[in-house]
């Protein structure tokens, strides 16, 4: 999340030596981000300057358009286009855009409710929005109606985020794929899909490559569904943040900073997060070094961190595969932590502590062998597969669970006593921590 009111947010500039995390957003810039006109064609999409957006009969040779209420095809101004096309779908529509490649060079919009936007391609890298020349607007197709859904299309190379849905409900995003040319930039957008307080999202079968945060960002919402992604060479695949009931499944995140992160943070709107299920996972080797922007929360993220748990509650980590992660396979961490280091005063309506984590039956294997960051200033190799500082939750007083023996090697810091800066009071003593909590439940919707 990027920081873009210091004086709202709580710094952490020593994080480098415990976590990886040197701030805390106090909101999401790019949470609450033109309609161009002209250049309707007639019932055949028209062959006008504009690209032909309007009918739906004729305009893709050889596509189905069946269903299609706005067609859109490549042309000679492709940003009028598509915003027309955006503009004159009533709702219920659907906007389908020809097979090839699009320049965007302004941000579009749209605020009709129950529209698809959908490429004809027979995948998604047939049909491109590329948005490398883009000069107005600060991501590239930003949405504010309920019922939308985006699908089988390749959103390249935005300056700012890629899909940005703020505010909706019933928000699908299937069969896309996300990258910048440039690779894993600092330049690139900081988020290639993102849903901020909305309710009822899907994000599937997609891959999303090179974004300078995260690559899927739920951020503030209601009923989450992420599945069945491919997400790598981002600083972290996937992130859960503020967020309340999401299940991330049979993802494979790799070859990122970070393969995924469960957060809380303090001065948003949405002050928790809680009920997050990860469960049949791919989390491997995601040892790439950090290119997030600097003072941003993830630019301090460890390399080869599998998975980050901050202050969320009721977190189910199960039936996962993680490996070769080189720092740590689960780091588990309170704001308390964050606390102690730098001083000051937490947000008060925030829960720092991440109670009620059940961590069980995953299989782990071939982490910890280089550690960065908290883990790393231990001088331990190889580092413990699990880790936690050792705060208790103080409201539902739900403990970390491992489930029943044989667990995975464990590591209490226990940071409330110091451990922080003296590891001699560490503990791998993983006995407290045999309990069961009730598994959570698979949302639907």
């Amino acid at each position: 999340m990027r920081l873009s009111n210091l004086s709202q947010c709580l710094s952490i500039c020593s994080l480098a030596t415990i976590v990886g995390l040197s701030a805390f957003s106090a909101g999401c810039s790019d949470d609450d981000k033109a309609a161009a006109s002209g250049g309707s064609g007639g019932a055949t999409g028209g062959a006008g300057g504009a690209g032909g957006a309007g009918g739906a009969a004729g305009a893709c040779s050889g596509a189905d358009t069946t269903g299609c209420t706005q067609v859109v095809e490549p042309g000679s101004n492709d940003t009028e286009a598509l915003q027309s096309a955006l503009i004159e779908v009533k709702r219920g529509g659907t906007v389908c855009l020809c097979a090839g490649s699009y320049s965007v060079t302004k941000e579009v919009s749209l605020n009709v409710a129950g529209v698809t936007v959908k490429g004809l391609g027979a995948t998604p890298e047939e049909t491109i929005l590329d948005f490398k020349d883009q000069t107005e607007g600060d991501d590239g197709f930003t949405v504010t109606s309920d019922g939308f859904t985006v699908e089988n299309l390749w959103v390249k190379n935005s300056p700012g985020n890629g899909i940005v849905v703020t505010g909706a409900e019933d928000v699908t995003f299937r069969k896309l794929k996300v990258s910048w040319d440039a690779g894993s930039v600092t330049k690139n957008g900081a988020y290639a899909v993102y849903p901020v307080k909305s309710k009822r999202v899907i994000i599937e079968d997609s891959e999303i490559i090179g974004a300078s945060d995260a690559g899927v960002y739920v951020g503030q919402c209601e009923q989450a569904i992420v599945r069945r992604n491919k997400v790598h060479g981002n600083v972290a695949g996937i992130e859960i943040e503020n967020t309340t009931d999401a299940e991330v499944y049979e993802n494979e995140a790799y070859d990122n900073t970070s393969g995924i992160l469960v957060f809380v943070l303090p001065n948003l709107e949405k002050k928790d997060g809680m009920r997050a299920l990860v469960r049949n996972n791919m989390i491997k080797a995601n040892n790439r070094a950090n290119f997030a922007e600097d003072k941003t929360v993830v630019s301090y993220v460890p390399a080869g961190t599998g998975m980050l748990i901050l202050g969320s509650d009721q977190t189910e980590v199960r039936d996962n595969t993680i490996e070769d992660n080189n720092s740590v396979a689960v780091l588990v961490v309170s704001l308390q932590t964050f606390s102690i280091l730098i001083g000051g005063t937490p947000d008060p309506a925030t829960d720092p502590d991440p109670e009620g984590t059940y961590i069980y039956q995953n299989t782990l294997k071939n982490n910890g062998t280089d550690p960065q960051g908290l883990v790393g200033s231990f001088n331990i190799k190889p580092f413990e597969e699990i880790a936690w500082d050792g705060f208790e939750g103080a409201g539902t007083g739900e403990k970390l669970c491992l489930g029943a023996k044989p667990h995975p090697t464990f590591r209490n810091l226990q940071a409330p006593l110091g451990g922080i800066a003296d590891d001699k009071l560490h503990t791998t003593d993983s006995t407290p921590h045999e309990c069961t909590l009730t598994p959570l439940s698979a949302v639907s919707f």
